[in-house]
């Protein structure tokens, strides 16, 4: 849980300084004192929701981590916590004194404060809903739910990247142009989207421990796609509903003894399909690159990072379903990498494609992530 919620606090961090462009202030001091000697705390509707929405999920996995623990030791904890929360909102304040597409204010950390409160209050709530265990069943039980809820919380950030909200009509619209005006349909995306949200529903059950009605998860999942309206630059094309809507339509199965299966064979073909579209070959050979993550010094870091994102979701989902099916994360780990070594030895042949060796490694480095997130059970004594 503590890997969460350092998680959290990197995509708050992310969103509060996006999009990096720091630039020299001369008067950085004077501005700052400023902050505080005459606090701006007028904002309007769209700043306060997206301040709110910021930092809720930090009160909501802070007051996570903290339950189950002693009273005493609770209290310190989560004060702790918060008060750190606080502080981090407090920095990015400042630290967009260098960013001149930002304008930092006090008022930002108010809300950000009102925002873990709800965090807090949602943490609550769903405790009284669903009580935790206690002891070595908590703990084995918080052990299972780590490594699918990272990879739920990435599907989250690649879904509503750059993670930075708005209520704004013209960003909605904006969103929703390519689905109503260009629509286009990428078969082979539309598959891999559709078995990326069937993984999500997956990981979901196995988080939570229990079986959600297939009706919640699909009020989920289109809120989840529902958000990107209010997100800045995201937008909703024919090809992300249709995946979605294919999804959709195969929960009715998802709790047959085969489903589990079919979801890593299909998942498998779809790296395969994913890989290797359009399916045409080059005349001549390209360059092999052994150096990691090569394709991302060139072209566009935004793009190339939420790639990265989407990539290690799959990837972990993958290696986490193989896992539940009774491999080990390591061994299933090296059966991807395998996979992918082979798309991209394929990948050489392959116009406009970059074979190197980082997705083969990024499953390999997964697969150890998710061994160490791994529940570790004590030996059982004989007795005597």
């Amino acid at each position: 849980m503590r890997a969460i919620l350092l998680l959290v606090a990197v995509l708050i961090s992310y969103g509060s300084l996006y999009p990096f462009n720091f630039s020299a202030n001369g008067h950085w001091l004077r501005q700052g004192l400023l902050l505080f000697t005459q606090p701006d705390l007028h904002m309007g509707r769209g700043d306060l929701v997206g301040n709110l929405l910021l930092f809720a999920p930090y009160g909501f996995v802070a007051t996570l981590l903290c339950r189950g623990q002693r009273h005493g030791r609770v209290t310190g904890q989560w004060v702790l916590l918060l008060a750190l929360g606080l502080l981090l909102a407090l920095v990015l304040q400042l630290a967009q004194l260098w960013l001149p597409s930002r304008v930092p204010a006090l008022g930002d950390v108010v809300a950000n404060a009102g925002g873990m409160l709800l965090g807090v209050a949602a943490a609550l709530l769903a405790h009284q809903v669903a009580p935790a265990a206690t002891g070595d069943s908590a703990n084995l039980l918080l052990g299972r739910a780590l490594a699918p809820a990272v990879l739920m919380l990435l599907w989250l950030g690649y879904q509503w990247f750059p993670l930075v909200p708005t209520i704004d009509l013209q960003n909605m619209i904006n969103a929703v142009k390519p689905l109503v005006r260009t629509p286009q349909l990428d078969a082979v995306r539309a598959l891999h989207t559709a078995l990326a949200w069937l993984a999500f529903f997956k990981l979901w059950q196995l988080a939570s421990g229990q079986r959600t009605p297939a009706l919640a998860l699909a009020l989920a999942a289109l809120c989840i796609l529902g958000a990107k309206l209010v997100i800045v630059g995201a937008s909703i094309s024919l090809t992300n509903a249709v995946g979605l809507g294919l999804a959709l339509a195969c929960l009715p199965w998802r709790q047959h003894s085969a489903a589990l299966p079919v979801l890593i064979i299909a998942m498998l073909v779809s790296l395969l399909a994913s890989g290797l579209a359009p399916f045409a070959l080059s005349d001549m050979p390209q360059a092999f690159h052994w150096i990691p993550f090569t394709g991302m010094l060139e072209g566009s870091m935004g793009v190339n990072l939420l790639n990265l994102v989407e990539k290690t979701y799959f990837y972990g989902a993958l290696i986490v379903f193989m896992t539940a099916n009774g491999a080990r994360p390591v061994p299933a780990a090296s059966a991807v990498a395998i996979c992918l070594g082979a798309i991209e030895a394929a990948q050489v042949f392959m116009p406009n494609r970059v074979a190197e060796t980082t997705d083969p490694i990024l499953a390999l480095i997964i697969g150890f992530v998710i061994g160490w997130l791994s529940p570790r059970r004590k030996p059982v004594r004989a007795s005597a």
